[in-house]
């Protein structure tokens, strides 16, 4: 009887470990259904914005070739412009000039950033046409070493060359000429179109 009394202790207690158990296992599932069901609607909201964003650029890109294709078309006819009786050019292509640089990346005009260099701030001036850059200029270097800065500043051309900041520095002037990048990248960043 004892021995009976003790193998009935025994099963209730292995059935209440499992009862636990079997518990625990569903809670487990559940709280990573919860979890999976939050992450795909975080993945189908980031794939409905890539999607936005896509067509954004698509739209704007497409906008952009119609109106470079608009603006050479109209830069061959303006042999064929035609003034008005005062002598001014008429009022459609000072608008069409408006639009062809509202449709820019950048203003035109120059803008000033500052980065630090190797000896500290270093401030260019950019000036920009046209989303071109048609000069960069250091403007104020105080910390920074001259033979290193002179060394530097050869990175300029390869800035107007490639028209884009995503250029080698120059070895053995590398925090100065990644200063400068730097520097000229926040001018850019002035310059935005909004």
């Amino acid at each position: 009887m004892k021995n009976l009394n003790f193998y009935m202790r025994v099963i209730s207690l292995l059935l209440v470990i499992l009862a636990v158990l079997f518990y625990n296992s569903s809670m487990k599932a559940q709280a990573n259904e919860k979890e999976i069901a939050a992450l795909t609607d975080k993945v189908d909201t980031l794939q409905e914005q890539q999607n936005e964003l896509l067509s954004a650029l698509e739209t704007s890109y497409v906008n952009r070739m119609q109106n470079q294709a608009a603006s050479a078309e109209s830069g061959s006819s303006d042999d064929k412009t035609t003034d008005t009786s005062d002598g001014n050019v008429s009022d459609a292509d000072a608008e069409d000039t408006a639009t062809a640089d509202s449709d820019n990346v950048y203003k035109d005009g120059t803008y000033t950033g500052e980065a630090e260099g190797y000896g500290g701030t270093i401030q260019v001036e950019v000036t920009l046409a046209g989303d071109e850059i048609t000069s960069i200029n250091v403007v104020s270097a105080p910390g920074e070493d001259s033979a290193y800065l002179s060394q530097a500043e050869s990175v300029i051309d390869s800035v107007l060359s490639a028209q884009s900041t995503d250029v080698d520095t120059v070895s053995g002037a590398t925090f100065s000429s990644t200063g400068i990048l730097n520097a000229v990248d926040a001018a850019l960043g002035k310059a935005e179109n909004s």
